[in-house]
């Protein structure tokens, strides 16, 4: 039967046998007597005593309540004793001892702590990053892509604020960093971190007293000067924190766009990415390829944007040359791929072939045109284009068909035969390669008596790719013959001249007879005729602009400009 004692060591009631109580006590005594010239010695004797404490607490269970000589002198072993640890009082045995305990003690689970010395926001990237050794750059880059890539990262990073706690004692930090938890170790550690407050206090004090000195010696024009700069430099300082959440939120929009273009989310005018690059591309372009380019030579400034802006925001100052250097070579690499698949992609638009194919007419009356639908739009067909270019895409069918709008065109003719031309023309890498994708366009036109059938739709197929592939109708007209479009070709005139000044949409449902000057309308009505009344009309040799209540329209020998509540439409002209 042993006698027992209670004692209260850091803040821990422990039972401990009264023998063992003498050990702890001299223990502690000897590390009092060993630390009582240090500077901090208070501090580094409270968190000795918490770290013993800590170690003792580990041998108490439900069945153990009593501590006994064998407890403390294990828990004095992994704390080290005073003489073990004197400026070159300790052999060459005991040194080994210790570094090898202290390797033992490394080779142990870490704890995760939250490092308040080293923190940006909370302490978690520094505190992870000691767990892990590495540095908390790298984990704060994960984060951000987290948190741009994923939209996790922010909640994340609160999860674990809230979770992990914050190493505040000596023996915490020891135990964050991995570091061995004994007397040496604890000791050094404030003396360190007494050392550094003791330095920026001395700095502290130091700039205090040179600024006193300074406003002491100023003059009131200086002062002044001082004010004047001090409300400056705070103006500027407000302003670089709003342009910082600027470029956060800008560079975050643009990035979540650019994600959503490699990842294939969203619509381009409602053609799918995937389909979009497939047309313009082919199935021989390298999307994988070109999704990488694009993430190194888009992405990487974009996060460069916004990590300037929380720097901004934050006011860190830090600078990562390394950094810099690291994400400006890998930026060039992702320009270099941009450019050189941008190089071959507009290498098939090199040049331009228009194959031109004569339709036999034979009708000695009126000439009739009319619109031939002959392909009805599907529900499912994606209208994709702008304005007169538009295009109605057939995913039903793989692979998918493109068709077109063709242009319809009315000239004098040369002499007194009518003749109706079927211009198609396209893009390639040569000269012999758009004249292939031009064969491959489908296109006709059917004659009924002296009725013209003209298709409403060219089409072809996507395998064959989009390079601007057009169709054209020319009708060359003699002059005093009389012809009739018919109100379906109201969308496919195209810059057709008359005497009337009638726009090509309004040119339908009606006869017209062919003059030197252009078309002269027979059958237009006085409605027709006032509202021409309120049209302002310049016309010379190189141009005719035209000012109605539809817009402005523009025709040059070069271009077709129209301006509407529809937008503006440019085209320029074959020459």
């Amino acid at each position: 039967m042993n006698k027992t004692v209670n004692i209260n060591l850091a803040g821990l009631v422990f039972n401990i046998e009264e023998t063992a109580y003498q050990v702890l006590k001299d223990y502690l005594s000897a590390i009092k007597s060993h630390f009582a010239n240090e500077e901090g010695c208070e501090e580094i004797v409270a968190d000795i005593e918490a770290r013993m404490a800590e170690l003792l607490k580990a041998k108490t269970h439900a069945g153990k309540q009593v501590l006994v000589e064998a407890d403390i002198n294990e828990a004095i072993n992994t704390m080290g004793r005073p003489e073990d640890f004197s400026d070159g009082t300790e052999d060459e045995n005991k040194s080994s001892a210790h570094e090898q305990k202290s390797n033992q003690y490394k080779n142990k689970t870490r704890r995760v702590f939250r490092d308040g010395d080293s923190k940006v926001l909370g302490g978690v990237c520094s505190g992870i990053a000691n767990y892990f050794d590495t540095d908390p750059l790298w984990i704060r880059l994960i984060l951000v892509v987290l948190f741009f890539g994923f939209g996790s990262g922010f909640l994340l990073y609160i999860i674990l604020w809230i979770i992990i706690p914050e190493a505040k004692t000596t023996a915490e930090k020891l135990e964050m960093r991995g570091d061995p938890i004994d007397i040496n170790t604890i000791s050094q550690t404030i003396k360190e971190e007494a050392g550094q407050f003791k330095n920026r206090m001395q700095n502290f004090g130091d700039g205090v007293k040179d600024e006193y000195n300074r406003h002491r010696n100023n003059r009131t024009g200086n002062k002044v000067v001082n004010l004047i700069y001090t409300i400056f430099y705070g103006i500027i300082n407000v302003v670089g924190k709003i342009f910082g959440v600027i470029f956060v939120l800008f560079g975050i929009c643009l990035f979540a766009a650019l994600l959503c273009l490699i990842f294939g989310i969203g619509t381009i005018d409602g053609l799918s990415v995937h389909n979009f690059f497939s047309a313009i591309g082919g199935e021989t372009f390298s999307f994988t390829l070109f999704k990488l380019g694009l993430a190194l030579c888009v992405g990487i400034p974009l996060c460069m944007l916004v990590y300037k802006g929380m720097k901004l925001v934050l006011g860190i100052k830090v600078r990562y040359r390394w950094l810099n250097l690291s994400v400006g070579i890998l930026w060039f690499v992702g320009l270099a791929i941009c450019l050189y698949l941008g190089l071959n992609l507009l290498n098939d638009y090199s040049a331009e072939t228009q194959l031109k194919e004569q339709v036999k007419i034979n009708t000695n009356d009126t000439l009739f045109v009319k619109a031939n639908n002959n392909y009805p739009a599907l529900i499912t067909d994606i209208d994709f284009g702008w304005n007169r270019g538009r295009w109605l895409i057939n995913t039903t069918q793989n692979p998918p068909i493109w068709w077109g709008k063709p242009q319809v065109k009315i000239i004098t003719s040369e002499n007194d035969s009518l003749s109706v031309f079927i211009l198609k023309s396209s893009e390639g890498v040569d000269k012999p390669d758009a004249a292939q994708r031009a064969k491959k366009i489908n296109y006709k036109l059917a004659q009924q008596g002296s009725i013209l059938l003209i298709d409403n739709y060219f089409s072809f197929n996507s395998a064959d790719k989009f390079r601007n592939q057009e169709v054209e109708v020319l009708i060359k007209l003699p002059k005093n013959k009389i012809i009739y479009l018919d109100n379906n070709l109201k969308r496919l005139l195209y810059d057709v001249e008359n005497t009337n000044g009638i726009t090509d949409s309004e040119m339908g449902a009606k006869y017209w007879k062919m003059t030197e000057n252009g078309l002269t309308c027979l059958s237009c009505t006085k409605e027709d005729l006032m509202n021409i009344k309120n049209e302002i009309n310049v016309k010379d040799s190189n141009a005719h602009v035209k000012i109605d209540k539809h817009g402005i329209e523009v025709n040059s020998k070069d271009a077709h400009v129209k301006i509407s509540s529809e937008g503006i439409n440019i085209e320029e002209k074959k020459k």
